[in-house]
């Protein structure tokens, strides 16, 4: 295995992101999202909530009283724990609400958006996989013996250091 180039890497990586953005992209564009607006009865009858779900409002009551807190100080804990508490349990409630549905799609447009995805997924990962963590490039398994030596050196230099400490 050869000497990897970077400008061929950062190349593979931003035509698999373009893939990758274009898949995710087309295939959530198939996506229709709704907020249920109102509760239906009987034969298509219906009472709308202007205000989201019905009993959202009783949220505020602990996040008023969270505020209070925080603005009058000494329970600060409590405070942030009221407040975070019902912010949290507002936010999964206006998730709970939202609705969606897939449109018609025919199978040939919906393995095209996957494979768009897959591959572009794979290409980032492999222009991105001969590097390590410092960006530096990494040598490759078997690579040469220059390698493996400095390798067992900085090993044998640590055991030294390490029998060191411990007498």
């Amino acid at each position: 295995m050869g000497r990897r180039r970077a400008a061929g890497d950062f190349s593979q990586f931003l035509i698999g992101g373009c893939l990758f953005g274009a898949g995710g992209f087309l295939l959530a564009n198939q996506v229709m999202v709704r907020s249920q607006i109102g509760i239906t009865r009987g034969w298509g009858g219906g009472v709308a909530f202007p205000l989201g779900e019905p009993g959202m409002g009783l949220l505020m009551v602990p996040l008023g009283l969270g505020v209070c807190l925080l603005f009058a100080g000494g329970v600060r804990r409590w405070a942030n724990l009221l407040i975070w508490a019902s912010l949290a349990a507002l936010f999964v409630g206006v998730l709970n609400s939202v609705r969606m549905v897939f449109r018609p799609t025919t199978l040939w447009q919906l393995a095209v958006y996957v494979v768009m995805i897959a591959a572009g997924g794979g290409l980032m990962f492999r222009g991105l996989r001969a590097y390590d963590s410092e960006g530096r490039q990494a040598s490759a398994p078997g690579a040469g013996d220059a390698s493996n030596a400095e390798l067992q050196a900085e090993i044998e230099l640590l055991k030294q250091r390490l029998d060191d400490r411990m007498n």
